[in-house]
């Protein structure tokens, strides 16, 4: 299959980006012995998200800027696979496009980094946290509300850089990406998953194809964790429902237990924190999809119809004023 071809794969130009491309064709490469790097050739699409560095992401559209000139470049099929970071997906795209591919989950977790500060908890009061999620900025005031949670954007070598600067007291950003590019040594503290739900698809890289190529689905099919799929399928089955979108702050975890049996747990929040809402289920792996919908049900049973609505609405004018 793969021996006869090339594949031009779409990414975006990122440190953490490239990385994640490389670690998908050394897979490739893995599964398909006498195929040649040159086969897999990597194409730099630069996104809105990475066009407007400066501006708040949840008033120009979401983080589905970061994938969206990748799906149009699958369409005009310019590329022929492109790789994203899960989280970053929205749940509702083109029936025109397919997740094929999901490969193992790294690290899940959020994790801290400050120069000032050995821990979260150790955090003078007034310090200030950089986060670019609105889930973090709800989750964070919740667990301490004397603290001055700040929008941050940029890669990750330009948050840290900025905290060393002096500009933050402290940061947060996803344990996955910060190991994948060498600085698990700048963390302080991982926050363990029972106090910090980390985001939907968080430490997952998928890759994306067009629905009717059946060949290059078969190629990816090879190196598919399907692990990490049945995982992935309960997180976003539960945002689906409660229609997670960027100024939404839902986490959503699921993990296969001992038991071999499938554990969701999730949360949805008020912007500031002082609301929240939790469920959880366990089932068979098989049910990942209806235990995500059933968890999200339970979730919205408690919040109410109207919650969702009213906090996204809210999100803007928080995040607006932190600027």
């Amino acid at each position: 299959m793969l021996r006869n071809r090339k594949i031009i794969i779409g990414t975006r130009g990122s440190r953490l980006s490239l990385a994640q491309t490389e670690h998908l064709r050394d897979e490739l490469l893995l599964a398909y012995p006498g195929v040649i790097a040159d086969q897999l050739i990597i194409k730099i699409i630069k996104t809105s998200g990475d066009k407007f560095k400066t501006e708040n992401l949840g008033m120009m559209g979401g983080k589905g800027l970061f994938v969206k000139e990748l799906e149009e470049c699958l369409l005009e099929k310019s590329i022929d696979v492109a790789v994203h970071s899960l989280k970053d997906v929205p749940t509702f795209s083109s029936n025109k496009l397919s997740l094929a591919c999901f490969l193992k989950r790294t690290d899940e977790r959020d994790a801290f980094l400050s120069p000032v500060a050995s821990s979260f908890a150790n955090l003078k009061p007034g310090s200030t946290v950089g986060t670019s999620s609105v889930r973090r900025f709800s989750q964070l005031k919740r667990l301490r509300d004397d603290l001055k949670m700040v929008p941050i954007r940029g890669n990750i070598d330009t948050r840290i850089n900025k905290m060393k600067e002096g500009i933050y007291d402290s940061i947060v950003l996803a344990a996955s990406g910060l190991k994948r590019l060498g600085f698990h040594s700048e963390v302080k503290e991982y926050f363990e998953k029972d106090v910090i739900i980390p985001s939907a698809g968080q430490g997952i890289i998928t890759v994306q194809c067009r629905e009717e190529d059946s060949a290059v689905k078969e190629i990816l099919k090879t190196i598919n964790d399907k692990e990490t799929q049945i995982l992935a399928e309960a997180e976003r089955s539960l945002l689906e429902v409660l229609n997670g979108a960027c100024d939404t702050p839902v986490g959503a975890n699921a993990v296969i237990n001992n038991e071999g049996e499938l554990f969701l747990q999730a949360e949805l929040l008020s912007l500031d924190g002082k609301q929240c809402f939790r469920a959880h289920k366990t089932g068979i792996l098989e049910k990942a999809k209806s235990i995500g919908m059933d968890v999200a049900e339970e979730i919205l049973s408690k919040a109410g119809e109207n919650f969702i609505i009213s906090e996204t609405k809210l999100a803007h004018t928080i995040y607006k004023k932190s600027e």
